[in-house]
């Protein structure tokens, strides 16, 4: 039985050298066919080819058994590419990535502002920007700013035409409301004022 096709060719062509990286084919069939020993994509074919005879001579639809022996050439072709390990991929250089100080980190902007949140603050306090996303330090920050709050240590700031509420200060969360300067006393009584504090 004779078998003309460019998959045939492949069949019975393939190199016995290895093949470099750099040097790998283009087409994906011949990198599949490379990978997977000739013998064993005979022997499916004939298995293949034998089983649409086979079906053909019992009294199947011709048409029928031989899209049938297509779609099961077509599955080993999909498997045994599944089946093929992929081809060796140079690694990428890795890239060095320097912290940036805090600060480079802290906008300028933030050094005029007179009120923070609690949650703006905490995100300060650690070098990173408010509305960025909570680190494990900045929320360890939030926490202290709070329990400060709860324990009169740090004074919340007044609010315009609105009373001081107790029930904020015994229960502050993180848009409770400080000044710059009762932060920077705060900071300053436990030894260490951010950058963002500093006049």
């Amino acid at each position: 039985m004779s078998i003309d096709s460019p998959v045939a060719d492949e069949l019975i062509d393939v190199p016995q050298h290895t093949v470099a990286p750099s040097q790998v084919a283009p087409s994906a069939s011949r990198s599949v066919l490379r990978a997977i020993s000739p013998l064993v994509l005979t022997e499916a074919a004939a298995l293949i080819g034998a089983g649409v005879i086979a079906a053909i001579a019992t009294g199947a639809n011709p048409a029928l058994a031989i899209l049938v022996g297509y779609g099961a050439g077509v599955g080993t072709l999909v498997l045994a590419r599944t089946a093929a390990p992929a081809p060796p991929v140079a690694a990428a250089p890795e890239a060095k990535s320097e912290p940036a100080p805090a600060e480079a980190t802290t906008a300028a902007a933030w050094m005029l502002v007179s009120t923070f949140t609690v949650a703006d603050a905490s995100r300060l306090f650690c070098g990173g920007e408010p509305g960025g996303t909570a680190t494990q330090e900045s929320i360890a920050w939030g926490r202290a700013l709070i329990d400060a709050i709860k324990r009169g240590d740090l004074a919340i700031a007044p609010k315009r035409g609105v009373a001081q509420s107790g029930l904020e200060r015994e229960n502050p969360h993180y848009m409770t409301e400080v000044t710059r300067e009762a932060l920077r006393a705060w900071a300053d009584r436990k030894g260490s004022v951010p950058d963002f504090l500093r006049p």
